[in-house]
């Protein structure tokens, strides 16, 4: 996988890593009604990743 496609699944990759580390900073370090965030962040980057998966899985 070459070009835009493959720069866009390694940007959404490394995003995706960073949204969950930043998920797993606010379930740690914030205050209980804002850790439904941290939780929201960590779903987010899992779908991200499941996306990715599935775009360069062969056909």
């Amino acid at each position: 996988m070459s070009g835009f496609l493959g720069s866009a699944l390694s940007a959404a990759v490394i995003f995706s890593f960073v949204l969950a580390a930043g998920g797993l900073y606010i379930l740690a370090r914030r205050p209980r009604p804002e850790r439904i965030k941290g939780i929201l962040m960590i779903a987010v980057a899992g779908v991200t990743l499941v996306n990715v998966w599935l775009l360069s899985a062969p056909v």
